[in-house]
């Protein structure tokens, strides 16, 4: 008696293709950066090259001179890359609009920010347990242990009787593609176009500093016949160690 063995094929299901996501038709919101900094830190290097040797050069015979000059004028050159460092500095992209007074009217685009919402007691504590908790952040207590590039302005502003902190995430950088905080205290998120009102000043970010242009800002909005919505928000651009007189510090406040 013969008996046959079948043998089954396995059939072949070609896969089924992903249903796209009604998200995908909608683009990605990224922080887009004001210039490209490529020509300033060019002219900064260029400049740290040259200057000693320009120096040399003018030094005549005296090759000692000329050293001590060049090294001078490279150190000069250093402390201002380092006194302004804004200038080397990411910032977000924004449309100048013109002045009135005092006041610069600015449309920025959609960006992505990190925030932090504090308890503090003034906008001074604010600040620096805000720039604290967001640079760990930056440096590396994320998902990823990425260091993330650091931007300007530091925002800060108060709701509901709290602070908020922020820090502009590098451009290019969507809130999906960056890596997600360690501290649950930081959140990612997507901040909406807006049109701002503007009042740029120099000094310490002190409280009482602030608060005498945050007057001196509300009394141009008055003056200037401009509707402003929201809170008043402390923009800054330099590091601490920056002299006051040579930094920039703006108010902001969202106009219709």
């Amino acid at each position: 008696m013969n008996t046959t063995t079948t043998i089954e094929h396995p059939v072949s299901v070609p896969p089924v293709p992903p249903v796209p996501s009604i998200f995908d038709r909608f683009p990605r919101i990224a922080t887009q950066q004001q210039h490209s900094l490529l020509p300033r830190n060019i002219a900064l290097v260029s400049s740290l090259i040259a200057a000693p040797v320009i120096a040399s050069l003018l030094g005549g015979r005296s090759v000692r001179r000329g050293l001590i000059v060049g090294g001078i004028a490279a150190l000069a050159l250093g402390a201002l890359r380092w006194q302004m460092a804004r200038w080397f500095t990411a910032e977000p992209a924004f449309a100048s609009e013109g002045s009135i007074g005092k006041l610069e009217l600015r449309r920025y685009q959609v960006r992505v920010d990190a925030r932090a919402v504090l308890d503090a007691k003034d906008i001074e504590t604010a600040l620096e347990l805000g720039f604290d908790r967001l640079a760990c952040f930056l440096f590396g207590a994320n998902s990823e242990n990425e260091t993330l590039a650091m931007t300007a302005p530091v925002i800060a502003s108060m709701h509901d009787g709290r602070y908020e902190v922020s820090f502009v995430m590098p451009p290019d950088r969507t809130a999906s593609s960056l890596p997600s905080p360690e501290d649950h205290r930081v959140e990612l998120r997507e901040v909406p176009e807006m049109r701002l009102a503007v009042m740029r000043f120099a000094g310490l970010h002190s409280k009482e500093n602030i608060e005498w242009r945050e007057r001196e800002l509300l009394k141009e909005l008055v003056s200037a016949g401009l509707s402003a919505k929201g809170s008043v928000m402390f923009a800054g651009y330099d590091a601490p160690w920056t002299l006051p007189q040579l930094r920039r510090n703006e108010l902001w406040i969202e106009i219709a």
